[in-house]
């Protein structure tokens, strides 16, 4: 569903939800002075530790098991069978309902698997010919850090099913949730009765109500069972996650957390997500795109001066730490033969706006999702796996002199590309 920037009511999700879960989101009028106060929910001290309770419980538990099934209004479901066992063990199945071919990650405490039953799925980082050569007969091997490995994140990254489990698995061993740190606050909903048992529903917001989620948390165990999320971008994502055959501390057999390659099969290493990035000397292609600031962005309006091209959404907690620093940057070298154009392809114009409006950017932005703006971060510019922050730095002559993925890169290696592409920079 698109959220249409006219009219007073700007957001119609209550259907969705009436539909999913039995009772409607309420919303505000257009505004963002009005709109973002109602849905970056007050933190309620009792609510937040519901929600601590729930990790609590996770963490603590010396094994747990569960089947998870997720689902979106577009009748796309994907199932989880979840089994994980202190101190590092894992095995999570998925499934792209309703296909029968299974992709498996597990982990025996140091290294983590991912095969599977049948060909390999398309990655987001193949090539054609590469599937080609590596589709059938091979596995994933790599590091296993209990408290540092995220299970959803490697689902996410290579795109392993249609769309990860909302709650990370990986919290059971540790590892920190990366939604923590943009967390707005915590608020109740209320008791809830649901198949005989009793409930607490509560409510977490998350980058100013970027993202929402909603937990039904059984009273006994403090785990959830059913979870919903609203992401509200370029279009709003719902997606609900329902967990069943929850066991806590129960028997899971050894044999259910092994697994070595059959005979035959060989090791595969899918490529990095920089390998399909525009190297050094390519020429940048050109846009003519949708701003933020209202009009359009021409990239050739810049040629004559060392550009920044930054990729970026408000979904990241990267970007949105590295923005106030790039506008600092533009401040200070705008007359001084650098430009930066910052280039957002994914979120509602409405939100993106408002951050860019809390850190005072000057600098020009490309706000358009539209197919053509989609296709050329992904193919144009390389992109594949539509990671951000994404950063080019590209000559007075439109070449690109360096290309990379993430915050917080090597300052050397960022002002060389600087210098390579003609800035002369302060010391």
């Amino acid at each position: 569903m698109r959220v249409r920037d006219q009219g007073h009511t700007w957001m119609i999700v209550a259907s969705i939800c009436l539909l999913l879960e039995g009772w409607a989101l309420h919303v505000v009028g257009s505004s963002p002075a009005r709109w973002r106060p109602a849905l970056a929910v007050q933190d309620e001290p009792d609510a937040h530790a519901l929600y601590n309770a729930m990790i609590q419980a996770m963490q603590k538990a010396q094994s747990l098991s569960y089947t998870s099934r997720c689902t979106r209004p577009d009748d796309r479901t994907c199932t989880y069978h979840v089994s994980l066992k202190k101190p590092g063990l894992l095995s999570v199945t998925m499934t792209n309902d309703p296909s029968t071919r299974i992709t498996s990650l597990l982990s025996d405490g140091a290294h983590l698997w991912t095969y599977w039953s049948g060909d390999r799925p398309v990655l987001r980082v193949d090539t054609e010919d590469g599937y080609e050569q590596t589709r059938s007969n091979v596995y994933m091997k790599k590091g296993f850090i209990p408290a540092e490995t995220s299970v959803q994140s490697e689902i996410t990254c290579l795109r392993l099913a249609w769309f990860g489990p909302i709650l990370d698995p990986s919290l059971f061993h540790g590892a920190a949730d990366p939604l923590e740190s943009c967390l707005d606050g915590v608020r109740s909903r209320g008791p809830y009765r649901m198949g005989g048992e009793d409930y607490d529903v509560i409510e977490v917001s998350y980058q100013k109500a970027r993202r929402t989620r909603y937990f039904w948390l059984l009273r006994k165990d403090h785990l959830p069972r059913r979870i919903k999320e609203v992401l509200r971008g370029a279009e709003n994502e719902v997606t609900v996650e329902e967990w069943s055959d929850v066991a806590v501390n129960g028997e899971i057999p050894q044999k259910a957390l092994a697994w070595s390659p059959p005979e035959g099969w060989r090791q595969w290493t899918p490529p990095a997500p920089e390998v399909s990035l525009l190297r050094e000397g390519h020429k940048a292609p050109d846009f003519t795109l949708q701003s933020a600031q209202r009009g359009k962005v021409r990239l050739a309006d810049y040629h004559g001066k060392v550009l920044w091209l930054y990729f970026w959404d408000t979904a990241s907690a990267q970007c949105r730490e590295e923005i106030p620093a790039l506008q600092k940057l533009h401040e200070e070298y705008k007359d001084k033969g650098l430009a930066i154009i910052g280039f957002n392809c994914t979120d509602n114009r409405r939100i993106a706006r408002a951050l860019l409006r809390e850190n005072k950017v000057t600098f020009p932005t490309v706000l358009d999702s539209s197919d053509v703006a989609t296709n050329l971060m992904h193919t144009g510019y390389g992109s594949r796996t539509g990671i951000v922050p994404l950063s080019y730095i590209i000559d007075p002559q439109g070449k690109v002199m360096g290309a990379w993925y993430g915050h917080g890169q090597d300052p050397e290696r960022i002002l060389a590309a600087l210098r390579k592409a003609g800035l002369e920079l302060a010391q």
